[in-house]
């Protein structure tokens, strides 16, 4: 659902990963016997899986899945429910936002903020959202967090709690307007939200993970209960159930959302009606549907398919 080329091939770089290319043997006959040697690297047809298994044999322990040990992680793996949301940012187009609440074998709750590029998602279009409602203040901050890796902060939030508590909030408060009500547990009526996918494997970069006071902070809504926040980037969030994937739209619009919007795309198209010799030709754009030509009926009918 989510792949990362420029996140992969970063990681891969600072750490020496050898993502794809292998020394091939080549063979020649000559009269003086068998003589062979290593050629060139040779291109193979790209396979991301095996580029997954490469990253994570050679990260090797430095990828938390357990979640157990205290900060700071460096690296997350793990499986979980992921939502998927647009990042209302100031200053950042077509940034993404994914969200993953897990707990580990103490029972402490982690929430995952992860921050990408929509180019970089799948499954979704520019109809799975809409922009409505509530954004965050604090979305330059948290950008400057994503900018420099964590290593810088020049915002009004200047410790890392604070920042991200607000990229908490982000995550699960953006979009909320009073006309939709009560949200807590219902992302589809917030807007910016895209949907959800259960039981995915993650891979990613933290560069924040913070375990929060409870005498300092008091959140409510779906915030309350916080106590550890880890910001990053995702590299990859793939599907491990062909039926995992929830499109808000269709919750918002009904399940009959995604071919009524074909049909709507399909009636706003300018068509053109076939006429006899020497009658003017119209172009419609209107949604109302023409009377059915038989000449059309006739060339349709016959179609194979």
């Amino acid at each position: 659902m989510y792949w990362s080329d420029r996140a992969v091939q970063r990681v891969a770089e600072e750490n020496g990963i050898e993502l794809a290319g292998r020394r091939s043997w080549t063979f020649g006959l000559s009269l003086i016997g068998l003589q062979g040697g290593f050629g060139p690297k040779q291109r193979v047809t790209r396979n991301r899986l095996e580029e997954t298994r490469r990253v994570l044999r050679h990260i090797g322990s430095a990828a938390t899945q357990s979640l157990d040990t205290e900060p700071e992680a460096a690296y997350v793996s793990g499986v979980g429910k992921v939502e998927f949301a647009e990042f209302a940012a100031w200053h950042t187009q077509g940034a993404a936002l994914m969200h993953v609440q897990v707990r580990n074998v103490h029972g402490q709750r982690i929430d995952l903020c992860l921050f990408g590029s929509m180019d970089n998602l799948r499954g979704f279009g520019p109809s799975d959202g809409f922009a409505d409602g509530w954004t965050s203040s604090a979305a330059p901050a948290v950008e400057e967090l994503l900018r420099t890796r964590g290593r810088q902060n020049t915002s009004q939030w200047d410790c890392p709690e604070s920042r991200s508590v607000e990229a908490l909030k982000i995550a699960l408060d953006q979009g909320f307007s009073s006309a939709s009500g009560e949200h807590t547990g219902r992302p589809e009526t917030r807007g910016f939200t895209i949907g959800h996918a259960g039981h995915c494997e993650f891979f990613a970069e933290i560069y924040t993970d913070v375990v929060l006071d409870p005498a300092r902070w008091n959140l409510t809504g779906e915030s309350a209960g916080a106590e550890r926040i880890m910001v990053g980037r995702p590299l990859w969030i793939r599907t491990m159930t062909p039926d995992a994937v929830v499109r808000y739209a269709e919750l918002r619009n009904g399940p009959g959302w995604s071919r009524r919007r074909w049909l709507r795309a399909l009636t706003r198209r300018w068509r053109t009606e076939i006429s006899p010799p020497g009658v003017v030709t119209v172009a419609s754009e209107t949604g109302e549907a023409s009377p059915p030509d038989p000449i059309r009926r006739r060339r349709f009918s016959q179609a194979p398919d």
